[in-house]
């Protein structure tokens, strides 16, 4: 056992390096390319954000929306700038739209790294890193543009700058951090607020901070929070939207508010074994893999309950501890979740930092310091990320198993260009196929505004593009519908008998006259 704390000490820095690299390298391999094609919310995003970096507005026309309408239920609105930013330096293309995704997650283990080393030890820090990079959860996230996905960053860059601030300046600094945060995911408004309340009565009980220090962390926070509480006036009807050059605050088309109810508690209480599995979304995690392995969650169990004694330790001893910290995280976090409807690794990816956090602390007290256990557990994670990795890049990466991600929808209506004075009707397996032509065409927001026609709050027309069927058959309309449908349809056999030639093309049969 000496001998590997000697290796540790001796090489500590390239061994950080060494992890670190791996896990960046690996985010990084192919991430244009895998998931395959662009997720239905990923190509929203994508497409606002090409219009504000254009034309400085939203695909609705909306200028600088500090929270985007998307398909009617909202989006929040940083990923979309940050994209925007990017388009406007480098021009648009899948690799920019997910950048902000893979950086944010090299951010987010080179700080949870930091505040290991700062709060535990420098071998621990080691560890917490190494778990990071091997979680099937964090590699996945990393590697696609969904706008929640920067709330786990975030989150955790927040309580760092909190537990490391020492004068006024420090609590500014997070205070403006928390409030990033809050345009990050719609959630946080919930959890922050409720960590807080939490994290900074604790830190007072310690004397680790000042009311003094809460007022200048609460001015900055409550500034960013101001847009956000009008949006919230807006979307119930107290107040009228706000429309101005330089900023938009719109009525979505619907509102999700209710969403949180106490009633969600109990359909909510298998909550946890989706935390540890897997959804309903084949993005989030594999089946097989879990979000963090399964051979984890009795070291999580274990490091859970040792966290809890360890907190209470801490207050009894009044100093701060990193315990305290991550067990405050994960309540106030979990109890949260529980009111809010449906169950998403998505909505709870601030959660897992406690989570690797308590996994952490149960392998140590576990391997009690023995080489070969350790060394034991090491080779067991690394087969598990070697056979994980195998996974993504091989089965998850050769065919595409999820309706959400579209990879044929902006091809086809690159090839239908042809067919400049038809009409078009577009029948795919996608999800809201209109965002996938729009970020082919690259329409013009006000062009889109003005001619988009609509059945409550579905899109069924702009242009030239339909996408409900229409109720005749016209021989100014190009009917595209995708092959496996052909057979099933009733307007496949209208349009053979009204004699329209057919064309197949990667997928799709097209009808022309």
């Amino acid at each position: 056992m000496k001998k590997i704390n000697e290796i540790i000490k001796n090489k500590y820095k390239w061994i950080v390096m060494a992890i670190l690299l791996i896990g960046i390298i690996l985010r990084f391999i192919a991430i244009d390319k895998i998931p395959i094609g662009i997720n239905v919310d990923e190509a929203g995003m994508a497409y606002d954000a090409y219009c504000i970096a254009n034309y400085g507005t939203d695909r609705y026309a909306n200028p600088y929306p500090i929270y985007m309408i998307n398909y009617g239920g909202g989006q929040s609105a940083l990923y979309t700038y940050l994209v925007a930013i990017l388009i406007k330096i480098f021009g648009f293309s899948l690799f920019i739209v997910r950048m902000p995704a893979f950086l944010f997650s090299i951010l987010y283990m080179i700080i949870a790294y930091l505040l290991v080393k700062q709060f535990k030890s420098e071998k621990f820090s080691i560890f917490i890193l190494f778990l990071i990079v091997t979680c099937p959860w964090h590699f996945m996230q990393s590697r696609w543009g969904l706008d929640c996905n920067l709330m786990s960053t975030l989150m955790l860059l927040s309580i760092y700058l909190l537990l490391k601030a020492k004068s006024n300046w420090g609590y500014i600094l997070a205070g403006i951090s928390f409030g990033i945060t809050l345009y990050s995911y719609a959630i946080s408004y919930l959890i922050i607020p409720v960590f807080l309340v939490f994290s900074l009565i604790y830190l007072l009980y310690i004397r680790k901070i000042k009311f003094s220090n809460i007022i200048v962390l609460g001015i900055p926070l409550f500034i960013f929070s101001i847009p956000l509480i009008l949006n919230i006036f807006v979307n119930k009807g107290i107040i009228q939207p706000i429309r101005l050059n330089f900023l938009s605050i719109v009525r979505l088309w619907h509102y999700r508010g209710d969403e949180i109810s106490i009633q969600n508690i109990l359909p909510n209480l298998t909550l946890i074994k989706t935390i540890f599995s897997y959804d309903y979304n084949d993005y989030n995690a594999f089946p097989i893999f879990g979000t963090l392995y399964y051979i984890s969650i009795p070291f999580a169990l274990l490091g859970f309950i040792i966290t809890i004694k360890n907190s209470i330790c801490s207050i009894k001893q009044k100093k701060i501890s990193l315990d305290m910290i991550m067990l405050l995280n994960f309540i106030s976090i979990y109890s949260c979740l529980l009111l809010l409807r449906g169950q998403s690794i998505s909505q709870s990816n601030s959660i897992y930092i406690s989570l690797i956090y308590f996994i952490a602390i149960g392998i140590k007290r576990t391997v009690k310091d023995t080489k070969y256990f350790i060394c034991g557990i090491l080779l067991i994670y690394l087969l598990q990320f070697s056979l994980f990795q195998c996974y993504y890049f091989g089965i998850y990466g050769k065919e595409n198993l999820n309706c959400s991600f579209n990879d044929d929808v902006i091809e086809i209506t690159k090839y239908l260009e042809k067919y400049e004075n038809k009409q078009l009707y577009l029948r795919t397996y996608a999800i809201q196929p209109y965002i996938y032509t729009l970020l082919e065409n690259k329409v013009p927001p006000k062009e889109f505004r003005k001619n988009i026609k609509m059945k409550g709050a579905a899109i069924i027309q702009y242009n030239k593009y339909l996408f409900l069927e229409p109720e005749e058959i016209s021989q100014d309309i190009v009917y595209v519908i995708k092959t496996p449908e052909c057979d099933k349809e009733e307007l496949y056999e209208k349009l053979r008998n009204e004699n329209f030639k057919e064309e197949i093309y990667k997928g799709y049969i097209i009808f022309y006259k």
